[in-house]
């Protein structure tokens, strides 16, 4: 069946939709089949309605060798201010990624964003959805450089943790991954009686659609 998705209001998905990023690598994605997510067709706007315009890449520095090779290097990170909790991806090598709920793609340069309009782990109830946004490659000097590139790595059953202000932690494992289209605010939502945590980047070589990888709690 559709999985139930929670109200996301439109200033946060187009803070959402502004994580976008270039890249001169053309690396190959194979992020698995798409999950079913609507049963009824997609309305065609109207001729008289022109389709928006897509927002404006970013001119991202092109990585340098040295620099995708420090993406695969062992990477510590220390919190801001306004942390909320932290990331550790250790089949990534990623160690404490400062994770900050803002509805602001700004806070990308820091880390990583929470999407504040879903779920934290700590949330009462059976049902949620962790929704996390890194860039892919952000700009040079960042907390946010690199911070995803390797995120098609992760593979099911690979552990994800994140890691509240108290030192509480909440273990989740990879079950999939699959590819969306910067619309599809729909991975922002809860499915009834599932717990988890979705992580988000954009994807090469046109950066216009996301790699979303999904993890369960553990």
């Amino acid at each position: 069946g559709n999985p139930e998705t929670a109200p996301i209001s439109s200033e946060s998905q187009a803070a959402v939709e502004e994580v976008v990023e270039e890249d001169e690598q053309q690396r190959e994605f194979d992020p698995g089949q798409k999950l079913e997510i609507d049963d009824e067709p997609v309305e065609e706007p109207a001729p008289e309605e022109p389709a928006p315009e897509a927002a404006p890449v970013p001119d991202w520095p092109q990585p340098t060798p040295e620099e995708v090779a420090s993406a695969s290097a062992a990477r510590y990170y220390q919190p801001t201010p306004d942390t909320n909790m932290t990331l550790t991806i250790e089949a990534l090598t990623l160690y404490d990624v400062p994770v900050i709920s803002s509805p602001s793609y700004e806070v990308l340069d820091r880390g990583l964003m929470h999407e504040p309009e879903t779920s934290l782990p700590w949330d009462g109830g059976a049902g949620r959805n962790v929704f996390l946004a890194g860039h892919y490659l952000g700009w040079p000097g960042t907390a946010s450089h690199l911070v995803f590139y390797n995120l098609d790595k992760l593979q099911s059953g690979d552990e994800v943790l994140l890691e509240d202000s108290r030192g509480q932690v909440y273990r989740y494992r990879v079950s999939e991954s699959f590819g969306a289209g910067p619309e599809e605010s729909w991975v922002m939502g809860q499915e009834v009686g599932r717990d988890m945590l979705t992580l988000q980047t954009c994807i090469p070589p046109s950066f216009e659609d996301r790699l979303v990888v999904r993890a369960d709690r553990a």
